[in-house]
């Protein structure tokens, strides 16, 4: 486990000094950027371990996942319904149809991209872009519990992580602001 905290450690570190590349920060913003990065990072596993259930699932029927712990409670059946993939809106045919998990994995990956800067400029479009998570996050929740009736652990996490980061970044929005006046 020492080793997981020396990377985590060390990825914050590295987002910490493209930081301090763009300006002087304050601590609580040096704290946020931490705060933003670890819960992305742990969006990115969550989403990561998802795919690795939906790719499972597709090549091994019957696969069983670790968080598929009862009848309704079953992320393999949920990541491989017609909703796993686009989101279930975009068409077969399209080249965007593809795994939900890789769009979360992109998604991590640019809050994580947009917490080295901090410009206030910056600060809001992490904050609009965290939000813009959350219309998806009650869409899937809708679907998972009157569609499909089912819980996905591993989903409802990445939703909690969502929120997390919309809060994070609003703090980190409004603490730049304050460093601006």
């Amino acid at each position: 486990m020492h080793g997981h905290s020396a990377i985590l450690g060390v990825i914050g570190n590295v987002a910490l000094g493209l930081t301090l590349l763009t300006g002087e920060i304050t601590m609580q913003t040096k704290r946020l950027n931490r705060f933003v990065v670890l819960t992305s990072i742990t969006g990115i596993l969550l989403s990561t371990y998802a795919l690795y259930v939906e790719m499972a699932v597709e090549a091994r029927p019957g696969f069983s996942a670790l968080c598929d712990i009862g009848e309704y409670a079953s992320c393999s059946r949920v990541l491989s319904s017609e909703y796993a993939k686009g989101f279930g809106i975009i068409p077969k045919e399209s080249p965007l149809r593809i795994p939900n998990p890789v769009y979360g994995i992109m998604f991590y990956c640019l809050i994580i991209f947009l917490t080295t800067f901090d410009q206030l400029f910056v600060g809001r479009l992490l904050f609009l872009i965290a939000v813009s998570s959350i219309p998806m996050c009650v869409y899937l929740a809708y679907l998972l519990a009157f569609v499909l009736h089912d819980v996905c652990v591993v989903c409802i996490s990445t939703y909690i992580v969502n929120f997390t980061l919309v809060i994070l970044a609003y703090k980190k929005m409004k603490a730049m602001a304050a460093k601006k006046k």
